[in-house]
């Protein structure tokens, strides 16, 4: 009997007329492992999404066998991750499953370790990059230990090692009985498989076994196309070159850690160079900072400031229309009326989006590899001297990929100067030369050229908005400063941090006598010293809202009224100051300042994982009243995840905003506001979008 059986299924979206598949007929037997192939927009993550029940069968069915739980890898690591810590985020799943702590962290450890995270077991998952975001939105699944293993092209941010790791696991997987269903667009992943099928413009065009796939040149040669050819130049070659980029001594921290290490190097104009290296080596922090969107120690020379198409495109596009999208940037630069079209047309029809057929499609409604390309069209319709693309063919087909590949050596050709980072080792062998990057540093370099003595470019410092991204990173990173501080209060147990805590914020809150007043100040200063929390920025925190407090407090002066035969110091018209409302006045900012000071504490002292913890063990009791608390900390922990997922949206729309001329100087009130109507409604769209997909994550892991 088949362990999964499709029969004769299609399927469209309601806005389009079009289906996305056509009478899909295929079986995958117990542990079998069949890959499905096809190009982008083929229809594969729609038929994934529809056999683990995501979508509903329009026309025909899906089966599985009685008893058989499906999980799935999705496409977009972030659309997966449901927790802010990394090893909570892989305790999920099981823990919906109701099983023991002991098997639950047993499971968290075995996949975290296949994974190569169990090392930043406690990280916050922002804090990982978005190669390592994929390993662990697939050992969140692989914790499940699913009948069916569905993986939606989820290797496609790995770097070559961990990708190896990572089939490794599933070729073992298998062994022990695992059914495994491999979406990919990688031939040596699809050739490990028994069972290939192909999609082709959502119909089954090929369902055989490996040999029959492997022996029909003319299918494997319209998915996979020619192998690039290796293009590299010599050291020769770059000897008398002219420098278009430059770096000198360029370093970067995220908080604690070193993202860039002193780097130095020259990028010749007119050429194709790739960045290389694992994931977390630094290669897109290098091209944020090459584009100005990062303040750095050291200098970048370049003629003009890069631009840079972002790795992450679904983020990248704000628009809600492909061409509107592309004439972002134009439009910013003063570009208008028949040149302004004609940009926009020749870069949606350079990245092979036709401007005839796609200029009024709805960027939501474009597939994963449709969207990477739009988002390269926008950079490339701004005609900047050097072009910098991260990760441009993540997702892409094998024949979408050789298109962009020589898409980027034409853009050389025409005298633009590319640099992109990438993975795949045949893409950087296509490229005139490659630079290999390990722990924010170069250990390899094929042009093998020494430094250039002098440089004559002009430096670039961070662009206008930068400040904005540092102020986005530092509120994601809201609640941690002071965790690993050595304090009294980060020595309490959790529940005890919440008890004392909770104290201190009522009491602020119901105070009522002078003397109570005077011990809410003095023991907020207490509490703060116990957690090593500087005093000074409790009274600077509160001196940012005094302001406002003060207004409220004029509002008190007019509106309640004066006690029988009080003194009245001053009076006009409805406006009174009497001793009772100067008390009042006074008891509100202490009020204030004592619960205000309580949650600036207990945040720096209590880290994420603590707050879930104390959380829980204070709830627990509710348990016994037959109360649900499993829902109500995962409320918690969602509250924690989603916070960020908001930052990381807005700080994608900023950066997409300033490399694309948007989030300008403006003078004025008015003129400040208008400018960031470009960013509150992507955000708000975003908003909407992730917390659908939040959904799905969670429904993944079978909560």
């Amino acid at each position: 009997m088949s362990l999964l059986s499709v029969e004769h299924l299609s399927f469209s979206y309601p806005e389009s007329p079009k289906h996305v598949l056509r009478d899909v007929s295929f079986s995958v037997q117990p542990g079998e492992y069949a890959v499905i192939l096809g190009t982008n927009g083929s229809g594969k993550s729609t038929l994934a999404r529809i056999i683990t029940g995501f979508l509903s069968a329009q026309q025909g069915n899906v089966r599985l066998a009685d008893g058989v739980r499906a999980g799935i890898v999705f496409q977009n690591p972030k659309d997966q991750i449901v927790s802010g810590i990394v090893s909570r985020d892989t305790a999920f799943g099981p823990e919906n499953l109701g099983l023991s702590d002991a098997e639950v962290e047993q499971r968290v450890i075995e996949s975290l370790s296949v994974s190569d995270l169990l090392d930043r077991a406690d990280s916050r998952t922002n804090a990982l990059s978005l190669g390592q975001m994929q390993k662990l939105a697939m050992s969140g699944i692989l914790a499940l230990r699913p009948d069916l293993l569905v993986l939606d092209e989820a290797t496609s941010m790995l770097d070559p090692e961990s990708r190896a790791d990572v089939m490794q696991f599933l070729d073992a997987c298998n062994r022990r009985g695992q059914t495994i269903l491999h979406i990919t667009h990688d031939y040596d992943e699809a050739m490990r498989a028994r069972h290939i099928i192909v999609l082709r413009e959502g119909a089954v065009v090929f369902d055989g076994t490996r040999a029959a796939f492997a022996a029909d040149a003319a299918l494997t040669g319209g998915l996979f196309g020619s192998p690039l050819a290796e293009k590299k130049r010599s050291a020769q070659d770059f000897s008398r070159a002219e420098v278009a980029l430059a770096f000198r001594d360029v370093s970067f921290s995220y908080d604690d850690c070193t993202v860039l290490d002193h780097f130095s190097a020259d990028i010749f104009r007119g050429t194709l160079t790739a960045i290389t290296g694992a994931s977390g080596a630094g290669k897109s922090t290098l091209l944020e900072v090459a584009a100005g969107l990062l303040a750095h120690g050291g200098e970048v020379f370049a003629d003009s400031c890069p631009s840079l198409a972002l790795q992450d495109s679904q983020a990248a596009l704000f628009e809600p229309y492909a061409a509107d999208d592309v004439a972002f940037g134009p439009k910013n630069q003063g570009v208008r009326g028949k040149e302004l079209k004609a940009r926009v047309c020749r870069a949606m029809n350079t990245v092979g989006l036709p401007f005839e057929a796609f200029a009024d499609r709805a960027t939501q409604q474009l597939s994963g590899g449709e969207k990477r390309k739009l988002a390269i069209a926008g950079i490339i319709a701004m005609d900047s001297d050097v072009l910098l693309f991260d990760e441009p063919t993540a997702g892409l087909d094998p024949v979408s990929r050789h298109r962009v590949m020589q898409l980027l050596r034409a853009l050389t050709q025409d005298g633009k100067t590319v640099v992109f980072s990438t993975h795949r080792m045949d893409e950087a062998a296509f490229a005139d030369r490659a630079i290999h990057m390990e722990n924010g540093a170069i250990v390899s370099d094929s042009a093998g050229q020494p430094l250039a003595d002098s440089v004559r470019l002009k430096a670039m410092p961070p662009l206008a908005g930068a400040p904005i991204l540092a102020t986005l990173r530092k509120a994601a990173r809201f609640g941690t400063a002071g965790v690993h501080v050595r304090g009294i209060v980060q020595k309490l147990r959790p529940a005890w941090k919440y008890v004392v805590f909770l104290a201190l914020f009522v009491c602020a809150l119901c105070v009522r006598h002078t003397v109570f007043a005077a011990g809410v100040v003095l023991a907020s200063v207490v509490y703060a010293l116990l957690a090593k929390y500087p005093v000074r920025r409790l009274f600077t925190s509160f001196a940012k809202i005094l302001p406002w407090m003060l207004l409220y407090c004029a509002i008190q002066m007019i509106f309640i009224p004066a006690r029988d035969g009080e003194q009245h110091f001053t009076e006009w018209k409805w406006f009174m100051v009497t001793p009772f409302k100067i008390w009042l006045c006074v008891l509100t900012l202490v009020r204030v300042f004592g619960a205000l000071s309580a949650v600036q504490v207990f945040v720096h002292s209590t880290g994420e994982k603590e707050i879930l913890e104390g959380f829980s063990t204070l709830v627990r009791p509710l348990a016994a009243l037959h109360i649900p608390v499993r829902p109500l900390v995962v409320v918690v922990e969602i509250m924690f995840r989603f916070i960020p997922i908001l930052i990381d949206e807005a700080s994608a729309i900023v950066k997409t905003q300033l490399e694309r001329g948007g989030l300008g100087n403006a003078k004025g009130f008015f003129a400040k506001i208008r400018i960031l109507f470009p960013l509150f409604i992507p955000l708000i769209i975003q908003t909407i979008r992730r917390a659908e997909v939040l959904a799905d994550a969670l429904s993944a892991r079978y909560f």
